[in-house]
């Protein structure tokens, strides 16, 4: 407790009572300081338990990330010109096909006249022809109206219409000559399209909010304002797969060109070979980090749950947040035996790269190691029966002669049994770790309830002691006073 001054400090006596007093509670409060204690260890193993959770969590889903069959089709894509790229998805097959790229995605962009500011600055908006209609190859239309302003204030408003999918900026063609370009947003020969004509005749719609052509009119019907000049027509992009195999596209992309696989074009070119190639290596990829996330959950369960040394004070030094925790220690030996145990009716992980690392063997330190090159050398001599030891649930599941499911089912594989250990662990509602940590924080909470009662205690103790060491101060005042006037009295006698 906090030392406080006394009110009565010596004023007789001369003693240090406010010292006397702290020492009293502090006696009175070592209940408390050791409950004080035990919520700072209760504490720290809170923190140790959610750090094994942690790598639990990570080797969870490491380990369910390998039961999905698409981990184990992975393909890689590539194509012959840096001009081409190639996107995958979790259906792609592998598989090559030569494509010719003739034309890539534009979209519509023309310039109005060239025409001067006046001297103020501001532009003549009806001199350009304003206002007119920007028409869209489906007969939608927007109004472009601008009112007599700066250059960039002309630019500005037409360009309100831009959720339409049109833009506009001010080109400097010369000095105090300008044209306006107005460009699609969109490209390909429909979305990109648009003209530009007089409005004579329609109603105007405000920017951003397209009205339809209505009667005999049509786009195709529509003549552009003169003095018009097109920089780029609105086109799609053309992919040759084949004799008389021609694919168009808005954008410059392509899907499923084959089955999950989509490609994007910069620029035109031929005979760009495209190629998805299967991908054991990704597998293998997959496989190391499940071994990686089961090494850091096993050396943070031994650095937690190490014993430590005993110091010459009897202290324990070095040990754990969670040194002795049993089920820590099962835990790691569950994920050990998930990993080393016999799979597939008496394989071993190790005919396929994965086994105890023997540079680590103690017990304090023991980990798994996982020999890549191995791995792919089983893998390409037998797909199927690795993957069935790696992940059993990964494959189809098995059918019976008339198509329906087989009563037969697969054993587990090791990405089966440590998704189960961890599982086991970490689950939220019964999980061995959450229980815990929930327990841990129980006590906390009723530590702190037992802490905050003794406050209340040691302040009435703090207060009892004060008014008893100012009642003896008091006492000891009134002996005072009858010493002296007996010592008086005795000296009249004299």
């Amino acid at each position: 407790m906090p030392s406080i001054s006394s009110t009565v400090d010596g004023l007789v006596s001369g003693l240090d009572t406010s010292s006397i007093i702290n020492s009293l509670v502090a006696a009175d409060g070592a209940t408390q300081t050791r409950l004080k204690s035990n919520v700072s260890a209760a504490q720290l193993k809170v923190t140790a338990y959610q750090s094994v959770n942690t790598k639990m969590a990570a080797l969870q889903t490491a380990a369910e990330a390998l039961q999905k069959a698409t981990a184990w089709n992975p393909v890689k894509a590539s194509a012959s010109d840096t001009s081409v790229t190639v996107a995958t998805s979790s259906t792609a097959a592998a598989g090559s096909m030569t494509v010719d790229v003739s034309a890539v995605a534009s979209a519509r962009s023309v310039v109005t006249a060239e025409f001067s500011p006046g001297a103020d600055g501001t532009v003549n908006v009806a001199a350009l022809g304003f206002p007119l209609d920007v028409v869209r190859s489906d007969g939608s239309y927007v109004t472009l109206k601008p009112s007599a302003g700066s250059l960039e204030q002309v630019a500005s408003a037409i360009s309100e219409a831009s959720q339409f999918g049109i833009k506009a900026v001010a080109i400097r063609v010369n000095e105090n000559t300008y044209r306006l370009q107005i460009t699609s947003t969109d490209t390909g020969a429909a979305k990109g399209a648009f003209k530009v004509v007089s409005s004579a005749g329609r109603a105007d719609s405000p920017a951003g909010a397209p009205l339809k052509l209505t009667g005999a009119e049509t786009y195709g019907g529509l003549v552009e304002v003169a003095d018009l000049k097109q920089l780029s027509a609105a086109k799609d992009a053309q992919l040759t797969i084949g004799p008389g195999v021609t694919l168009t596209s808005a954008t410059n992309t392509f899907t499923d060109v084959m089955p999950g696989v989509s490609v994007t074009v910069t620029k035109p070119v031929n005979g760009v070979v495209v190629s998805v190639d299967s991908n054991p290596d990704a597998v293998a990829t997959a496989v190391q980090s499940l071994v990686d996330a089961a090494n850091a959950a096993l050396k943070d369960i031994t650095l937690q749950t190490r014993a430590g040394t005993i110091g010459s004070d009897g202290k324990v030094v070095g040990g754990g947040s969670l040194r002795g925790d049993s089920a820590l220690r099962a835990l790691k030996a569950q994920v050990i035996d998930a990993v080393t145990s016999a799979v597939g009716g008496g394989s071993s992980a190790a005919t396929f790269g994965l086994q105890i690392d023997k540079t680590k063997a103690t017990s304090s330190d023991i980990a798994l190691s996982f020999d890549k090159a191995k791995f792919l050398e089983s893998y390409a001599k037998d797909p199927a029966g690795v993957q069935a030891l790696v992940s059993a649930a990964s494959l189809p599941t098995l059918k019976a002669a008339d198509g329906s499911a087989s009563a037969t089912t697969r054993p587990d594989g090791i990405v089966e049994r440590l998704a189960k250990v961890a599982k086991s662990a970490t689950d939220s509602v019964t999980g061995t770790i959450t229980s815990a940590i929930n327990g841990q924080n129980s006590s906390i909470t009723d530590l702190t309830k037992r802490i905050s009662d003794w406050d209340t205690r040691l302040a009435d103790k703090r207060a009892y002691y004060q008014k008893y060491y100012g009642a003896l101060e008091v006492a000891l005042g009134k002996l005072q006073s009858q010493s002296t006037w007996l010592a008086g009295q005795l000296a009249g006698l004299g």
